[in-house]
């Protein structure tokens, strides 16, 4: 069953990158199956579930025999392409870099009077079990709380996932399934128009995407003046990263090693829009020259 959701999820990708015209590399498509696999995977675990490796079978296989109801199906997982994970989905990235995406999307909204949020590789993102407090957001699950009168109207929430995970949604807030980091360019084609995020995260997906230049490229044209993202990358390409972000306008904001799987996170913005200036007419001198006439 798990291998022909697989196929079937491949071939919807493939379709989203036929609408755009993108044609990933035979490594690419090898990432791709392994992210799809594991997306499969972590949908079957409870949100936030600390995986052990797989170096360590026996933890391992009573985990997964803990979480699937199956010692058959925790068995096979050893086997499985790709690492078991579990995605809650949490803000925990950011917080390292020190950044608070919840001030940034409250400021975002005070002065655009709007609020576009966009998570590449969400996972559940909180929707099934928040880490929130009830008062300081920790995902986009406590987004969706804080903004819960607001969501559709002038606030609105993206999730990109390699294959479908919410079956319910609320209004305002949307997945868009079969989406890859590189693809990103299929979301205009599904409501999100260009320059139109205030902020963009991901906290594995972009890790993970082989074709960095692609998802960079994407992303900017999707990002709003004044608005900002942060992601993780693996360190080896932090300066070409840098110098494709400068040719569009973003710059670097902030930047950690976290080590591991994590690798660096980064933090960019694109600078706001400056209001144009304008000259009254009763300080213009040719206005006056051509008055006193």
């Amino acid at each position: 069953m798990l291998f022909l959701q697989a196929a079937e999820a491949r071939h919807a990708i493939a379709q989203t990158f036929a609408v755009i015209n993108y044609s990933p590399t035979p490594l690419a498509q090898r990432a791709i199956a392994k992210g799809v696999m594991r997306d499969l995977q972590a949908r079957r675990l409870r949100p936030n579930v600390p995986v052990p490796s797989r170096w360590n079978p026996l933890k391992f296989v009573r985990l997964m025999r803990t979480e699937t109801g199956s010692l058959s199906a925790a068995v096979a997982a050893l086997l499985y392409d790709g690492a078991w994970t579990s995605s809650g989905g949490s803000f925990r990235l950011a917080e390292q870099l020190g950044v608070s995406i919840p001030e940034l999307c409250e400021t975002a909204l005070r002065q655009r009077g709007q609020l576009r949020y966009l998570e590449i590789g969400a996972g559940w993102a909180g929707m099934r079990s928040p880490l929130s407090n009830g008062m300081i957001p920790r995902d986009a699950g406590g987004l969706a709380q804080r903004y819960k009168q607001e969501l559709g109207e002038t606030v609105h929430l993206h999730l990109t996932n390699l294959t479908p995970w919410h079956e319910h949604l609320p209004d305002g807030v949307t997945e868009h399934s079969h989406v890859t980091a590189a693809g990103l360019t299929a979301l205009e084609s599904q409501g999100v128009a260009r320059r139109s995020v205030d902020f963009i995260y991901s906290q594995a997906a972009a890790y993970f995407e082989t074709d960095h230049v692609s998802f960079v490229c994407a992303a900017c044209r999707l990002l709003a003046p004044g608005g900002a993202m942060i992601f993780n990358h693996r360190p080896a390409i932090a300066e070409e990263i840098d110098a494709i972000m400068a040719d569009h306008g973003v710059r670097c904001a902030g930047r950690v090693d976290l080590g591991g799987m994590n690798g660096s996170v980064a933090h960019f913005q694109r600078p706001a829009e400056k209001a144009a200036r304008k000259t009254l007419a009763a300080y213009d001198p040719a206005f006056r020259r051509a008055a006193a006439r």
